[in-house]
């Protein structure tokens, strides 16, 4: 038996053209923790994401995204700048096209939950947002594509009005799922220039985002896709607290004396090799532990696995591991058996105080970096 809307999530998917991919690593983790969704919102990729889902196979929407690649949605072959401009942008129909053979309306339909999506209807200059009994039988794939018509498109045409992405008027549609009666809300954020507005309101938000770059909005690449779901899958547990830490990914946060609270020591030599300024600015967002001392070095330890490039598209067991991976860099490092990129090799030195004030103005990850060995070493042979 269902549960009433006031006990379920409201989903509310943000657009971001090619970034969408982040979205289907949400939804697969969403599914797997059987997390009960009421309603989905969407715009533009994110309308079309919501839909498919809809479709019961999620793993379908997995194949689909990985079919694509930088041709998939734009025509470029053949086409010339007076075309595009007597158009008004490029070419629909490749995408146009693909939702059509991809969607079914009768499943999206069928599916107890509701679908909202959000155009703008160019012709009455106005905004839409529209759920699914909203939307005329047989139009449902139209109002899908109408929200995902970005303004390098020729406009799409419904019944002789003229439509644009919805992301010109709400990118995150959370206000529809509040005025449905959703009040904790889930919204997936793809960064684009239309997502900086605060998300906040009177109901409970988990937000869901990447805390780097999901590549190009409008060209889609296989490995960047393949990679932002993954992201994705992994940000959405660590969101649900399945998952700890903040660029990195561990399955428990456990005791080590390596990675230990700092001392008074350590804390002194932290604010006399380094402004506070930098200093806290750099770890502000990798910052989530309620211990500052602690989630401070597990930012630094963050921070450094980062400099040195170590993978964090994976689960770690705990920190520990992480740190078993620095630890394995160094001395590969040291050995010769690994080159650090020119500016890495920076974290190495014993610098003089004017260099590491030069060092954490220009690259303050960079002296986090060379303070974390620093303390490391010196917890190692016991000084």
């Amino acid at each position: 038996m269902n549960k009433g809307v006031g006990l379920m999530y409201g989903l509310a998917l943000g657009g971001g053209g090619s970034r969408g991919s982040y979205e289907i690593g949400v939804l697969k983790a969403l599914k797997e923790m059987n997390i009960e969704i009421g309603a989905i919102t969407g715009t533009s990729i994110g309308a079309i994401n919501g839909a498919s889902f809809l479709m019961g196979d999620v793993n379908l929407v997995e194949e689909m995204w990985k079919s694509l690649s930088r041709d998939s949605l734009i025509k470029f072959k053949g086409i010339s700048i007076p075309d595009i401009i007597r158009n008004r942008g490029f070419d629909f129909d490749l995408l146009y096209t693909l939702l059509q053979d991809y969607l079914v309306e009768e499943l999206i339909r069928s599916s107890p939950i509701d679908l909202g999506i959000v155009t703008y209807n160019v012709t009455n200059k106005e905004p839409l947002v529209l759920f699914k009994d909203e939307i005329p039988e047989g139009k449902l794939i139209d109002y899908i594509a109408a929200s995902a018509n970005h303004p390098t498109f020729a406009r799409l045409v419904i019944d002789g009005e003229e439509f644009i992405d919805g992301a010109v008027y709400d990118n995150i549609p959370i206000k529809p799922l509040y005025d449905k009666g959703f009040r904790d809300i889930i919204a997936v954020n793809l960064h684009t220039i239309n997502d900086r507005k605060d998300l906040d309101g009177p109901y409970n938000l988990l937000q869901i985002e990447a805390d780097g770059s999901l590549g190009s909005i409008l060209f889609p690449d296989p490995p960047t896709i393949e990679k932002n779901i993954l992201l994705g899958y992994l940000d959405t547990l660590k969101a649900f607290k399945k998952l700890h830490g903040n660029r990195y990914y561990f399955r428990s946060l456990d005791d080590f004396s390596l990675l230990s609270l700092l001392n008074a020591e350590e804390a002194k030599l932290l604010k006399e090799e380094m402004n506070p300024l930098f200093l806290n600015k750099t770890l502000d967002r990798y910052q989530r532990d309620a211990l500052p001392e602690y989630s401070m070095i597990l930012a630094a330890l963050e921070i450094t696995a980062e400099v040195l490039n170590i993978d964090n598209t994976r689960i770690y067991a705990h920190q520990g591991e992480l740190l078993d991976e620095i630890l394995t860099a160094v001395d590969e490092i040291i050995k010769g058996q690994r080159k650090p990129p020119l500016k890495e090799k920076v974290i190495f030195m014993n610098l003089e105080p004017a260099a590491f004030k030069a060092l954490e103005i220009t690259a303050p990850k960079l002296a986090i970096a060379n303070l974390f060995l620093k303390i490391l070493q010196k917890r190692m042979i016991g000084e």
